[in-house]
C-alpha cells in the first residue's frame, strides 16, 4: 500500500496481503477506539481536571523553588472567608 495525498492506495491485488492489511487496520482501529474511550471516560476527564485544577493552585501558591508564596496564599484565605461570611450572611437572612 502506498500513500497518496492522505489516503491509503491499493498497490497489490494478492488476497492475502490484503487480508493482513485489512487485519493490521482493524487493530489499528481498535487500538485508536479504545484509545479514545479511555480519554473520553467520565473518571478519566474528571481525574485530569483535578491533576490540571491541582497544577494550577500549585503554581500560583509557589514560586520555582518550591516555598510557598505567603501573600498569594494570604489573599486566597481572604477571598475564601469572604465567601463564607457572605454565605453565612445570606443564609441567615433566607431564615427571617
Amino acid at each position: 500500500m502506498a500513500a497518496s495525498g492522505g489516503k491509503a492506495e491499493i498497490t497489490t491485488s494478492d488476497p492475502r496481503v490484503l487480508e493482513r492489511e485489512v487485519e493490521l487496520r482493524r487493530a489499528q482501529l481498535a487500538g485508536t477506539i479504545d484509545e479514545l474511550t479511555s480519554r473520553l471516560a467520565p473518571a478519566a476527564i474528571k481525574e485530569r481536571s483535578i491533576a490540571t485544577a491541582r497544577a494550577k493552585v500549585l503554581d500560583f501558591t509557589t514560586d520555582g523553588h518550591g516555598s510557598v508564596r505567603v501573600g498569594r496564599v494570604a489573599a486566597l484565605a481572604g477571598v475564601a472567608v469572604g465567601v463564607a461570611v457572605v454565605a453565612v450572611v445570606r443564609a441567615v437572612r433566607k431564615r427571617r
